[in-house]
Formats: C-alpha cells, sequence, structure tokens
C-alpha cells in the first residue's frame, strides 16, 4: 500500500510540473485546453492549478473566448516568472560569477569578482561572504530565493555536496552544501561547473530542447559535461566526463608527472598547456612574435596575421580537442555537441576547425556550436538546478 502511495505522489509531482510547463509555454491558457492535452479530468487540472496559484506560479487574467457551441468564456491562466528567484554561483579558480534568475531564467541580478581574498583568508569562505553582501545590496527579497546552486571546477558529491579536492580554494575535503547554508539561501545543491554548464545551455542557451547533448570546455583545464536522455550522466563516483585524462597515444611512456595529475589531453591541449608550450617550440619558430607568457586571446590573435608558432600551437590544440570528441560522439551519439570555457570565447578560428575535424571522423552528422552563455553557463545552470531540484522547473 505504501508503494501505492509513493506512486501517485509522484505521478502528482509530475502532472504539477507538466502543467506548470504548458502555462509557460502557451499563455495565456485555460484548464479545459491543458486537460486535453494531457488527456486528464478537469477536476484534476483544477485541483493543481488551483495549488499554482496557491504557491503564486501562476495567475487568473482575464477570459478567453467561447467555444463554437457556445458557453462560458474560460478563465485565462498566466505564467507568473518573478514569483520566485534561483541563486546560481559559479565557482573558478580565479573569478567567481553569481546570478539571480527568476524562473524563466531572466537575470534579475549579477556580480562577478576575484574568488581570492585580498589578503590571506579562506577562499571558500571569501566567496560566501561576497556573495551574501551582493545579495543584500541588490536589495532582491531573499524570501523569494527557492534555493542555491553552486558549480565548483572539481569532482563534487552531488547528493552530499562534498568536496575532495578543490586546488586553489581549500586545503583538504569540504562540504560545499553545509559551509553556504549558513549564509545564502537554502537548500543548497552542489556540482561540478561543466555539469552546471551543460545544464545552462540546455535551459535558456544553445541546447534548448535537446535531450542528449556534451558541452566541452576549454580553458584553464579541459572537460565536459554530458545529458544523455534528458539526465545528467555523472557515473558512479562522479566523474563522467573527466576528458582531461584521455590519452592521446597510450602506448608512448609519459613518467611526467603532471601528466598522470592533470591528465595527457588536459596536459597538451588546455589553454594552460598550449601557453606553456610557448617556450619549448619557439626556438623552431625563429620568426615567430610569440613570447613566453602570452596568454591564449594574443596566440589567436598572431595567428591570424599567421605567425607560424601560433598556427601550429591552435592546429595541435585543436587536432587533440576534436580527437577526443570523436570518441564522445561515436560513445554518446549527440544531438549536439557545444563549445564552452574561455578559449572557446575566441570564436570560429577555434571552433570551425574542430567541427570540420570531427565531422571527418565519425560517421554521423553532428552538429558542433559555441555555447551561447559564455562564461556564464555554469551560473545560470547552478541557477537552473536549483529550481530543478525544488520542482520549480522542468526540462522537457
Amino acid at each position: 500500500m505504501e508503494l501505492i502511495k509513493e506512486t501517485l505522489s509522484d505521478l502528482r509531482h509530475k502532472n504539477r510540473l507538466r502543467i506548470l510547463e504548458i502555462i509557460k509555454r502557451s499563455e495565456p491558457t485555460s484548464r479545459a485546453y491543458i486537460a486535453k492535452l494531457l488527456n486528464m479530468s478537469r477536476s484534476n487540472v483544477s485541483e493543481i492549478v488551483q495549488i499554482l496559484i496557491e504557491e503564486g506560479l501562476i495567475t487568473e487574467e482575464g477570459v478567453g473566448d467561447s467555444t463554437s457551441q457556445g458557453g462560458r468564456r474560460p478563465t485565462q491562466l498566466k505564467f507568473a516568472p518573478n514569483s520566485k528567484y534561483a541563486l546560481g554561483i559559479d565557482i573558478g579558480g580565479s573569478k567567481t560569477i553569481a546570478v539571480v534568475t527568476n524562473l524563466r531564467g531572466e537575470c534579475i541580478a549579477r556580480t562577478k569578482f576575484a574568488s581570492h581574498p585580498a589578503g590571506d583568508g579562506s577562499a571558500l569562505q571569501h566567496i560566501r561572504e561576497t556573495v551574501a553582501k551582493f545579495l543584500d545590496e541588490s536589495e532582491i527579497s531573499v524570501d523569494k530565493i527557492v534555493a542555491t546552486g553552486v558549480g565548483i571546477p572539481t569532482i563534487a558529491n552531488y547528493e552530499t555536496g562534498d568536496v575532495k579536492f578543490a586546488p586553489g580554494l581549500s586545503e583538504g575535503d569540504v562540504n560545499i552544501r553545509n559551509l553556504f547554508l549558513t549564509e545564502l539561501p537554502e537548500p543548497v545543491y552542489v556540482d561540478n561547473d561543466v555539469n552546471m554548464a551543460v545544464i545552462g545551455e540546455r535551459w535558456i542557451g544553445n541546447a534548448t530542447g535537446c535531450k542528449d547533448v556534451a558541452f566541452v570546455a576549454v580553458g584553464t583545464g579541459v572537460g565536459a559535461g554530458l545529458i544523455v536522455n534528458g539526465k545528467v550522466l555523472r557515473g558512479m563516483s562522479g566523474m563522467a566526463g573527466e576528458i582531461g585524462y584521455f590519452h592521446m597515444d597510450p602506448f608512448v611512456d609519459k613518467p611526467d608527472t603532471q601528466l598522470a595529475t592533470y591528465g595527457v589531453l588536459e596536459s597538451t591541449a588546455s589553454g594552460r598547456a598550449i601557453e606553456q608550450q610557448i617556450q619549448y617550440y619557439k626556438p623552431k619558430f625563429p620568426d615567430s612574435k610569440l613570447e613566453d607568457g602570452m596568454g591564449m586571446a594574443e596566440i589567436f590573435e598572431q595567428a591570424r596575421d599567421n605567425d607560424p608558432l601560433s598556427l601550429y600551437l591552435i592546429d595541435k590544440m585543436t587536432k587533440s580537442i576534436a580527437f577526443s570528441i570523436s570518441h564522445l560522439v561515436l560513445i554518446l551519439n549527440p544531438e549536439r555537441v557545444l563549445l564552452g570555457g574561455g578559449v572557446a570565447q575566441v570564436g570560429e578560428s577555434f571552433v570551425g576547425p574542430i567541427r570540420d575535424r570531427v565531422q571527418s571522423l565519425v560517421p554521423m552528422k553532428i552538429a558542433v556550436e559555441r555555447g551561447q552563455l559564455g562564461e556564464d553557463a555554469a551560473a545560470y545552470g547552478a541557477a537552473a538546478m536549483a529550481l530543478l531540484e525544488t520542482e520549480n522547473l522542468v526540462l522537457d
């Protein structure tokens, strides 16, 4: 009997979300339209609609046209996107971005700041206090924020909020959920930043409507966020998508400890790795204008002037990234692959060669595009997770 109760409860939650999503997409609409579309009784629809009205998620506004048979004109239902907010935080090694969004993913407030305090002190504590101050100064009613989502650039336990290793942010194990609960709106949900980014792109970015998508972030490191059949793929230990450990040539002995620590792909084709290779390759390209210490933006800028070393490094990088993506495509068969992270922001000069090379390596047609949300992808994804987990959002 208990199992039946749980099943009915799950069905009720599902119908609530389905009705909310229909109103959001088809507003203004009526109870009769929803009942017909979902093949539900009008009484059941009316009961759920009343709950949504009481929660403030929808409103009754005006009346619609009567049917050809006449009768009472239906009361129109509209979505109330500003009835609730979500807080999304993307913690990076150097910068943190926080956004407050409404139920449509529209930005209500945003801030960006250095992840580390000016003096000594805990980076995570600094981030928590800075976001709390941001909320206070933005004069947003914290009572309207239903939850907080946090993306962090390391492997996180999605169930507990535990983080075993956060390089540059924490010296040891830390529970992000418990740490942030003290000053930020609860509940708090924690996940890897690239997982958050793919959720963000699926919510309001370049993957809306996609049930199978891969988001590959290339910046200081390399990682992938994967959605399979509408669900984030995390794997047994939360390490699904750690493509930075892909071996480009597993039969070559690589004793370098950096490769063992960060993974072969990340240690050879990330933005940081390419920047570090300037000094090594410069003697082979004496005419190059690249200098040790230059960043990826300068490398791409010099490539536009046909700088030989710049062209070589970009070619080397995009080949490795494309080779790795081709394996993701063959295994997961996603609808599209999105490129994000700091390096992808240079645009088509990075995305184009990868797209062409991936297509040449796989037998099926695959869309490879740049993510739409740029550096805000993970912050918006964290806000989306906050709404998803509190049953204020559904992503079909």
